[in-house]
Parts: C-alpha cells; sequence; structure tokens
C-alpha cells in the first residue's frame, strides 16, 4: 500500500512537472542525468557496491514503482557520437519502467511533449520532449511502457548523433 502510494505521488509530481504545474520537468532520475552522472552516483542512489576495474552495472534494478535500467557512455559510442573523453563513463540513458499500469490519459502531459514514431516500430509511439523526457506507449492501448530519460535536444546537436526519436 505504501508503495502504490509513493508511486501516485511520483506520478502526480511528474504528471505536474510536465504539464507546467511549477516544477520544471528535467531528464533526471532521482538525481541521476544523461551526460553528468557516472556509474558511482548510480551505484549509490540504487545502493549496489560498484566493482572497481569492472564494467557499470546496468540494471534492470528494482525500484520503488518499478524498475530501472541504464546505458553508459562506452569509448566506441564515444568515438562515434564524436563526444569528449570526458563523457566516457557517464549514463547515456535511463529507462524507467513503471510497475503500475498507466495510461497516456494518466499523465498531464503539457504542450512541449510532441509524438514521434519511428519507421521501424510497429508496436510502440513516443511523446518527446526537447529537456530529455520521452514516455514510450502501446499503440495499441496507449499503455505505458517505459519513461526513458536522455540528453536534452541542445545536448544531442552538440554530439553526432542520429536517432529518430529515443536512444
Amino acid at each position: 500500500m505504501i508503495c502504490a502510494a509513493a508511486f501516485a505521488l511520483l506520478m502526480v509530481n511528474a504528471s505536474a512537472a510536465s504539464s507546467g504545474g511549477g516544477v520544471p520537468l528535467t531528464n533526471s532520475w532521482r538525481g541521476i542525468t544523461p551526460l553528468r552522472s557516472s556509474a558511482a552516483d548510480v551505484a549509490r542512489i540504487i545502493g549496489i557496491d560498484e566493482e572497481p576495474n569492472s564494467a557499470p552495472s546496468s540494471g534492470p534494478f528494482k525500484v520503488e514503482g518499478g524498475e530501472v535500467t541504464f546505458s553508459y557512455l562506452t569509448p566506441s559510442l564515444a568515438k562515434i557520437y564524436r563526444a569528449p573523453g570526458s563523457m566516457i563513463g557517464k549514463v547515456f540513458t535511463i529507462y524507467f519502467k513503471p510497475s503500475q499500469p498507466m495510461n497516456r490519459a494518466d499523465l498531464a502531459l503539457g504542450a512541449g511533449f510532441k509524438r514521434c514514431t519511428e519507421e521501424r516500430d510497429r508496436q510502440f509511439y513516443y511523446l518527446v520532449s526537447d529537456v530529455g523526457v520521452a514516455h514510450q506507449f502501446r499503440r495499441n492501448n496507449d499503455a505505458l511502457e517505459t519513461t526513458i530519460y536522455q540528453p536534452s535536444r541542445a545536448e544531442v546537436r552538440r554530439l553526432a548523433v542520429n536517432t529518430e526519436c529515443v536512444f
């Protein structure tokens, strides 16, 4: 019951933020921000032990309200995206999958979200914001599948990234 109440509060806050309800919408999940946070930051927030000299833990991790998975900017991705070496090892994308079913109508999404459909994906569509938050929905029933926190549109412009909707 407490978990459900906390999740509901989280979604109300996310809805208020995305609809202009006072709190600005950001591409951070619990203080972890793409291209700024490290694997050590993830380990601290998630509560796992980070092994020195090992690959960063990506998950999925069970967390309050769902599960979360992280991707990191690797040396090979940094080369492809022409990213500075200082970004290597930083969180690149955060994927949060809620444990409670939600529909698009449950989220009070503001005008800052634009619909995006990837040409080869017939199962999902996205609502994407310039600040780096995207919601993945099932096409057949508008059910929220995943919330994605990724680099903002301005950050992506500085990299050699070619993506239709999300990473």
